[in-house]
């Protein structure tokens, strides 16, 4: 893992800040010296304290952020090497004028130098920590984002792979009931069957499309239906052409099939479907002719459902009477 690095400007507002803060009680007491005529003297000594201030503050917390990822006895060793230098280099340059306006021993300035130094790297020390933990933070945040994103795209190709075998099965078997009850017909469905396995193959690396595309599909598929089961279904898209709300890709063709397996269909009793929209919804609905036999929604619609939930974030919603049986898939705007 890389050390943690900051951009020199907020460094400099970090030292800055911080050495004002620790100067304000030496400028107000050089203030109050005006009075007596020593406030020139007082406010020179005072600002090479806040000068001598800002550059500890900006050496430690810089070293302290390189040395992060470091073993804490190196960082200790180091840390009291810096700081018995600088406070060193602090007592030199200070040292003159401090002695000139303060009459005390020279041991009470040494002492008060290392201290307060002492604290400006403790200070230090603690906020480069602050500063590495929320960056650590920080990264597992994105990894376990980038993670999750993973799994989103693997749960949507294991969701699209179960769609295209089941397409492909259905379908044969529409070809070879048609190859039997009309062998006429049969070239002109293989050619509007290619045309679906092209567009089911541009749309491979596609999880949402254009409804406005899905339709143009929708109806390709519709023409199969038809010529296999003619008048028994009854059929109506109330739909813009072009609309451009996104849907998952294929979920006409899976509601189609969905019922076409579970209804019964007759020339006098034929299956209607109706194609329309509602806000925020794409609707499939049609009337009921349950087959005895069948157990109502299974893989189809718990894949639809799982896909919508995926990627719009919102999951279908299924309404059934005893008349009909109704389909609302969210969609998302483009």
């Amino acid at each position: 893992m890389k050390k943690y690095t900051l951009s020199f400007k907020y460094l400099w507002l970090y030292a800055i800040i911080a050495g004002f803060l620790l100067s304000l009680t030496p400028f107000s007491l050089a203030i109050s010296h005006n009075e007596s005529g020593e406030i020139g003297f007082h406010l020179i000594d005072t600002t090479i304290f806040l000068v001598l201030n800002i550059a500890m503050f900006f050496v430690s917390l810089w070293l302290n952020l390189r040395l992060v990822e470091k073993p804490l006895i190196k960082k200790i060793l180091i840390n009291l090497l810096a700081y018995i230098a600088l406070c060193s280099l602090a007592i030199l340059i200070h040292q003159p004028v401090w002695m000139k306006m303060h009459k005390l021993p020279l041991i009470f300035f040494i002492r008060d130098e290392f201290i307060r130094n002492l604290i400006v790297f403790s200070i230090s020390y603690i906020v480069a920590h602050a500063m590495d933990t929320f960056r650590q933070n920080q990264l597992m945040k994105d990894i376990i984002i980038e993670i999750q994103q993973k799994n989103l795209a693997g749960q949507l190709e294991t969701l699209k792979q179960q769609i295209n075998p089941h397409f492909f099965f259905n379908s044969m078997n529409t070809l070879s009931g048609l190859a039997k009850e009309d062998p006429n017909k049969t070239v002109e469905f293989i050619d509007k069957l290619s045309l679906i396995f092209r567009y089911v193959l541009d749309i491979q690396e596609k999880n949402l499309v254009p409804l406005s595309e899905e339709l143009r599909f929708a109806r390709a598929y519709i023409f199969l239906l038809e010529v296999r089961f003619a008048e028994k279904l009854v059929i109506e898209i109330n739909l813009d052409e072009n609309e451009t709300a996104l849907v998952p890709s294929l979920c006409s063709q899976l509601l189609l099939e969905n019922i076409i397996k579970h209804n019964s269909m007759s020339n006098q009793n034929p299956v209607k479907i109706e194609f329309y929209r509602e806000p925020g919804y794409f609707v499939v609905k049609n009337t009921l002719s349950l087959k005895k036999d069948t157990a109502g929604a299974g893989i189809g619609l718990k894949n639809l459902d799982a896909r919508s939930r995926l990627l719009i974030g919102k999951q279908i919603e299924i309404n059934a009477s005893a008349d009909y049986f109704t389909v609302k898939i969210p969609v998302k705007s483009n």
